[in-house]
């Protein structure tokens, strides 16, 4: 019993020579008159041909079943086998070896996005129970209360002082008005 030939292997060859045949006189072929409209249809078939193309291709990713293929590639060892081949050929290394981090963490740094997830991340720990934890145990350290000793030992003569200078004063006044009602001289005049 013989096999019959396969019809798209045949197709496939049968191309082949006709291409291969006509790459052979394209110099002369570039000459013959009405080749510019030949070349002008030629530009409008391949244009047709990637629109066709490409909502075939929208068609076919956009397909119910691509999802569910994807979705069990995805479940699958595939995924774990992508992750050893980066992790072996040192992907990541080669990768951050070619970008420029200053400028990536600069950029991001600088994106409206960032400004966002820094306020909610301020706003959460100020709102947290964390904040006030860390403001217990600050305030109780030794080194806040020495400094707060000290500020309170420092004011308190401060103010004394002050007291006190008011007090020589009122007291100056005082001795000034009483020598004047009696008429005596300041005895250090």
């Amino acid at each position: 019993m013989e096999s019959r030939p396969n019809v798209a292997d045949a197709a496939l060859a049968v191309a082949q020579v006709a291409y291969d045949t006509a790459r052979l006189p394209l110099g002369l072929v570039v000459r013959l008159p009405g080749m510019n409209r030949l070349a002008t249809e030629g530009a409008y078939v391949r244009a047709r041909l990637r629109s066709r193309l490409e909502s075939t291709t929208l068609e076919l990713l956009s397909a119910p079943e691509l999802e569910r293929a994807v979705d069990r590639v995805i479940a699958g060892t595939l995924p774990d086998a992508i992750v050893r081949s980066l992790l072996a050929h040192h992907v990541v290394e080669r990768l951050a070896a070619e970008v420029d981090l200053d400028a990536a963490v600069a950029a991001v740094i600088a994106s409206p996005q960032m400004d966002r997830l820094l306020v909610q991340a301020t706003d959460r720990a100020l709102q947290g129970p964390e904040l006030q934890r860390v403001i217990e145990h600050v305030a109780a350290s030794p080194e806040v209360r020495a400094a707060l000793t000290k500020q309170s030992t420092t004011m308190a003569e401060e103010l004394a002082q002050g007291v006190r200078t008011r007090a020589e004063t009122l007291d100056d006044v005082a001795e000034r008005t009483v020598r004047g009602w009696l008429r005596r001289p300041h005895p250090a005049a």
